[in-house]
């Protein structure tokens, strides 16, 4: 239920999240699905934020599939029409991207993906549809609530809110930061955020502009001499300079905008109309860690990078499908050790890699001679099937493999992509039988099967045991994680020594049957 006044004292939650974003929206809903009581806190109030546009790669549409909501998503894309037309028009020439403005991402000819194409929608649009899903299913969302500090003990942490009404504060068992690049939630519990300062500066804004002398803009995006001009599809110019300003503090103006666009194109211009103008850096921060206590990060608040490549939102809600099924485990109390912990350990090492890859793309889009024949060189090397097939792998997470651990499987820890499923109950789809966010335990089919799907009955409270066949498998049985990742593989025959330690490795004890 969506409500934006609401007296909190006294209140108390398994999980309050900071930041009613697309990250916190989507990790509300993934805990819900396993009814956790969850409080979203956002201290602007609805349909606030800033404008910009947002790029959906593979991995988390695959995601949303899981979910029910990709038909969803790219209906509303349709409902932008020039970021839909712009989306067709990329994929007509063969590429689903760019690397530091290469757009030739996805050229390569390697087995395809399930997910081939990417979905543009505005952030207001994106947040929209996460506030249905999660109000939908029952979180609680509370507007103009701004968290100003916390305290934490050994059962959970006292939140401290500042609301239209007054000082406030709720209790959780858990509070998730998921409240930006400037994390009060961040702050408040100590965690460092190192990193590196900006080298460069974007402006953005949305205006009339009329060029003077005969002059002409770019239709698309070009680097210069100056820096880079950018036509985004939602009609928005994005300038980027290397000479950072003193003050980066102060609002973004018009003035600016057009000084900079001057600049930038060598163009004199008149720039009127304008309804947004702000400015952004290539600051590149990571939380040292993403858990203290019963306090975590996720999205911004625990990474910041430059915009290359459309990775941030995605990043982010990849976060909250990796978090959102293993604080449930813990609020619902069957966690076994180390699985809340496991989310710092596979998405730490993620974010750095996106770090790392962000600025490699800025210093591919330096302006100058030497980066001009780097670029070159670049391009040729984009043409190779092996280096499109690496940057692409990189750019759309497809290539993430978590840790399989020591004995693990060849399939342990990669994404199971979708495949056609003969089930008792008839055909279906992996996709399909994700849907509830359930570990799900699958195959277990074949002769002597028997045996060990009864073993695994221990585990039916918490766990969807689906006997299935299917060709392409690649195993005799799974252990399917709610985030679509596998947690185990076993070949045949599967015994069920095997199957229990995987049980309890990821879902926690067995829990006593009825005979």
């Amino acid at each position: 239920m969506t409500t934006t006044e609401h007296p909190l004292g006294g209140e108390h939650f398994d999980v309050v999240i900071a930041g009613a974003g697309p990250v916190g929206l989507a990790l509300a809903a993934e805990l819900r699905l396993h009814g956790v009581t969850t409080l979203v806190l956002e201290k602007g109030r609805p349909g606030e934020g800033e404008l910009r546009t947002l790029s959906l790669h593979s991995r988390t549409l695959e995601s949303l599939d899981r979910r029910g909501l990709l038909a969803e998503f790219a209906r509303a894309q349709e409902r932008l029409p020039g970021l839909a037309d712009f989306r067709r028009d990329l994929d007509d020439s063969g590429a689903r991207g760019h690397f530091a403005g290469l757009f030739l991402l996805g050229r390569h000819t390697a087995e395809p993906v399930e997910q081939p194409h990417n979905l543009m929608l505005t952030h207001e649009i994106l947040t929209e549809l996460l506030t249905e899903r999660a109000d939908a299913l029952g979180a609680v969302l509370r507007y103009s609530h701004e968290v100003t500090g916390l305290a934490q003990d050994a059962d959970g942490v006292t939140v401290r809110v500042r609301t239209a009404g007054g000082e406030a504060a709720v209790r959780g068992d858990f509070l998730v930061g998921c409240d930006g690049g400037r994390s009060a939630v961040r702050r408040g519990v100590g965690i460092d955020f190192p990193g590196t300062d900006p080298s460069l500066v974007s402006r953005m804004g949305r205006g009339t502009i009329e060029v003077h002398d005969g002059g002409e803009l770019p239709a698309t995006w070009q680097r210069t001499d100056g820096g880079w001009f950018m036509r985004m599809p939602d009609g928005r110019i994005a300038v980027t300079e290397w000479d950072v300003p003193e003050d980066l503090e102060s609002p973004a103006t018009a003035a600016e905008l057009a000084a900079s666009i001057e600049r930038v194109t060598g163009t004199r211009i008149t720039l009127t109309d304008v309804d947004i103008a702000h400015r952004f850096t290539d600051s590149a921060r990571q939380a040292s860690r993403y858990r203290a206590g019963r306090v975590l990060l996720a999205g911004d608040a625990a990474h910041i990078h430059f915009p290359a490549g459309g990775q941030g939102a995605n990043l982010g809600l990849q976060d909250a499908f990796n978090l959102g099924w293993k604080l449930a485990a813990e609020c619902r109390g069957w966690a076994p050790a180390g699985l809340l912990d496991s989310y710092e350990s596979e998405r730490h090492p993620v974010a750095a890699r996106v770090l790392e890859n962000t600025r490699a793309q800025v210093a591919l889009m330096r302006p100058g001679p030497q980066v001009g024949a780097l670029r070159a060189l670049f391009t040729h090397l984009m043409e190779m099937d092996e280096v499109n097939k690496y940057l692409s792998e990189i750019i759309y997470a497809t290539g993430i493999r978590y840790d399989p651990g020591p004995d693990g499987h060849r399939l342990a820890g990669t994404f199971l992509h979708d495949l056609p499923l003969t089930t008792a109950d008839g055909p279906t789809r992996l996709v399909e039988l994700l849907r509830p966010g359930r570990p799900l335990l699958l195959g277990l089919d074949g002769p002597g099967a028997g045996d060990a799907r009864a073993a695994a009955a221990g585990w039916a409270d918490r766990v969807d045991i689906v006997p299935a066949a299917a060709e392409g498998l690649g195993a005799a049985a799974l252990l399917v994680r709610p985030d679509g990742y596998l947690a185990w593989a076993g070949d045949a025959p599967v015994t069920e020594d095997a199957l229990r330690a995987a049980l309890t490795a990821w879902c926690g004890p067995e829990r006593p049957t009825a005979d």
